[in-house]
């Protein structure tokens, strides 16, 4: 008997593809009116989807690799050490001053 199951056989039933929004009918109300944005005031939405990628330029580039999107080093942080940084403070300057 192998160590790792086999999932192989294991009936997954029928793949019902996404709609898209189909999912936001099926919030209740209190849920819904829930807004959440990062400490920095960004908007986050409950759900990233393919639509939200369209557009984007900067998904197929590489460390190391002009435009340097990526970091300046090809390996990065495999050998560079990590860089300690401290957070102090609130998200924008005003509100830390």
């Amino acid at each position: 008997m192998s160590p790792v199951p086999s999932f192989e056989g294991i009936p997954l039933g029928e793949a019902t593809p996404s709609g898209g929004m189909d999912w936001a009918s099926q919030m209740s109300p209190e849920l819904a009116a829930q807004h959440w944005e990062t400490p920095e005031q960004i908007d986050v939405a409950r759900v990233y989807t393919e639509d939200d990628l369209r557009g984007l330029d900067f998904l197929h580039t590489m460390p190391g690799v002009p435009p340097y999107l990526r970091g300046p080093y090809p390996t990065m942080y495999v050998n560079q050490p990590w860089t300690v940084r401290q957070y102090a403070g609130f998200s924008t300057a005003e509100e830390s001053n």
